[in-house]
This record gives structure tokens, C-alpha cells and sequence, in this order.
């Protein structure tokens, strides 16, 4: 299943209407916030269609799982290329099976939760809240690409000492190291540690946390609540370091700008857990007869830190980190 898929669902005083565009999305908060009720009139309108005074339109099948504890992976197995809701009253979906269904399903699967899921590599872009306003009720994300260091900068800023803090192990570690001799760079050695890293690390000093925002939903409220105590944490998302590479444009490629600008539509679910292994890949196929471009995620190629490339590369930062790194 690929695309985004655009669902309404109404009834005389309430109205839903938001779109769905990668695998997993992930819908928070507390009761009372609409989220419950939107799975109830979900179901209200399979069991009962037209005769249910609920109104659905979408050009995908929705499915909303309410079926027994013990029996979700034969009915789940026998739904293929649709949307299927579930809400937290079900454990299951927190569970290694339940993950291992999802990677190989075509579904696109939207969770009812407050707690993470540590076993789904969902991205903290489809990570929605439910906003009001009269009768319309609408998912809004909850989390940003960027979360700024605070204070807000000032020219006291400038040329202060920064630290980053990677998730990458091999390429993306390695290109920072070499790129910005004068920082510090160290590695979490993966998504899950970037916590327990960030809490052994001098937070006297501004740390600046990259990780591949495409797989990081499950860790992001724990590593904002540290951020949100230290004032000198700073967080970027972007979908992985390989996206990065692709967004500067140091490969020329037509087929790549329009990947980039609509990826839900090249990134079949069944195939790809998470955007970050399509961005690897992709990266890696584009590159693979390119003997100076030609890339591994372990290492570095060489020709991706002469000087052009490393610019293009760091240019895709966002502004007020190139600000704080004092890049050109």
C-alpha cells in the first residue's frame, strides 16, 4: 500500500477529517480528547453503514479491529491494502509479534495510544493529537522536524562550545566527525540510547541531538522531557542521514526530486518498515556504479567530504543549527 489516503468521517454534530501517508501513525492523548470516539464511530459505521447516520469517505477500505485478545493475528492477517484502526484497550499491538505482522502486512495501521510502542519504528511526523474547534475534529501533529535550543538565541550565542549527539554508528557519525573538526560528536549507538547517552553527557555544555526522525516516535517524549529540564538541548529530526545526502542534491537526479517531494508515493508498507530503510536503499541504488559516490552505511565514501559535497550536505540543516555551528 503507498499514497496518502485522505478520510472523513461525519455525523450531524461531529466531524473528522485528516489523511493518512505512511504505515504507522500513531494518534495520542488523554480521555476525553476525541481520539476514542473517533474509533467508535469508525465501527458503528462497518457494523452498520448508510443505516448508522455516520458518513465515510475514503479511498482506502477502513477496518477497525474489535475483535477477541487472543485471536489478532488471524484476523489481522486476513485484512490486506487497508486502514486499520486499533485503540489502546488491545496490548497486543505493544508487543514483537504484533511489529513483526505490521513489516510484513500492506495495511497502513493507525494506533490509539499514551504510551510508546518500542517495537514499531513509527516516525515523530505521524505522531497527532486531536484538536477541536466547534465540530470539527482534526489529528495535529504533536512533534516538529526541529525543536530549537533554549533561550531563544542571542548574540551571546555565537561561538558558544556545542556538542552533537548522534544516533548513527558508522557513515553519518563519521561524516560529522570529519566535517566539523572543532565540534564534538559522539554516538548513542542507536535510537534507544539517545536517553540514557544524553543523561551521562555534561549538559552544562549546548547538545545538539540528531536522529533519524523516521523511526524515532517511540523515544521522542522521553528525550523531550530531559530537554524540556536542560535548556541547553536541542533536538533535529530529520527522516535518516541518508535523506539528508538525497536532499542536498549532490546526486542529480529528476526521479529523485520527485521522490523526495511525494516519498508516500514510492514506499510500498509491505516492503519498507520504516522511510528510513527506503532512504538507504534508494541512496545505496543510485550510487552503486558510482565508484567515487558509492555508499555504505558502515563508512564514509571520501568523495562525500571534499569540500562541495560536506557544504551541500550541511546546508540541509536546519538555519539555527548552521547558526549555532557557525557554518558558512
Amino acid at each position: 500500500m503507498t499514497g496518502k489516503h485522505r478520510i472523513i468521517i461525519e455525523t450531524e454534530r461531529i466531524k473528522y477529517d485528516f489523511t493518512i501517508k505512511r504505515n504507522i501513525t500513531v494518534i495520542l492523548g488523554n480521555s476525553a480528547t476525541g481520539k476514542t470516539t473517533l474509533v467508535d464511530l469508525l465501527n458503528l459505521y462497518v457494523n452498520r453503514g448508510d443505516g448508522s447516520g455516520i458518513s465515510l469517505q475514503s479511498d482506502a477500505p477502513c477496518v477497525v479491529y474489535s475483535g477477541s485478545w487472543d485471536r489478532w493475528r488471524d484476523i489481522l492477517g486476513s485484512v490486506q491494502s487497508s486502514i486499520v484502526f486499533i485503540d489502546e484497550d488491545y496490548p497486543f499491538i505493544f508487543s514483537q509479534d504484533f511489529a513483526e505482522l505490521v513489516k510484513e502486512s500492506d495495511n497502513y495501521y493507525v494506533l490509539i495510544t499514551r504510551r510508546p510502542l518500542h517495537n514499531l519504528p513509527y516516525s515523530t511526523q505521524e505522531i497527532y493529537g486531536i484538536k477541536t474547534s466547534g465540530k470539527f475534529l482534526f489529528p495535529e501533529k504533536v512533534y516538529q522536524e526541529f525543536y530549537p535550543i533554549y533561550p531563544v538565541e542571542s548574540d551571546n550565542d555565537k561561538g558558544e562550545e556545542y556538542v552533537l549527539l548522534l544516533e548513527d554508528t558508522g557513515a553519518g557519525l563519521e561524516f560529522f566527525q570529519k566535517s566539523l573538526k572543532n565540534v564534538e560528536c559522539y554516538s548513542a549507538g542507536g535510537n534507544s540510547r539517545i536517553s540514557s547517552k544524553l543523561a551521562q553527557m555534561d549538559l552544562n555544555k549546548r547538545i545538539i541531538v540528531i536522529a533519524d526522525g523516521a523511526a524515532f516516535g517511540a523515544y521522542i517524549e522521553s528525550l523531550l522531557s530531559i530537554a524540556s529540564i536542560n535548556n541547553n538541548v536541542g533536538l533535529y529530526l530529520p527522516e535518516s542521514f541518508e535523506w539528508m545526502i538525497l536532499k542536498s542534491g549532490i546526486i542529480k537526479s529528476v526521479e529523485i526530486e520527485k521522490i523526495l517531494a511525494n516519498p508516500e508515493d514510492y514506499i510500498e508498507s509491505s516492503v519498507y518498515f520504516s522511510w528510513e530503510r527506503f532512504f538507504t536503499e534508494l541512496l545505496e541504488n543510485v550510487t552503486k556504479d558510482d565508484t567515487k559516490l558509492n555508499y555504505h552505511k558502515d563508512k564514509i565514501a571520501g568523495a562525500y567530504l571534499n569540500e562541495h559535497n560536506k557544504k551541500a550536505i550541511l546546508n540541509v540543516l536546519p538555519d539555527k543549527i548552521k547558526d549555532y555551528l557557525c557554518l558558512e
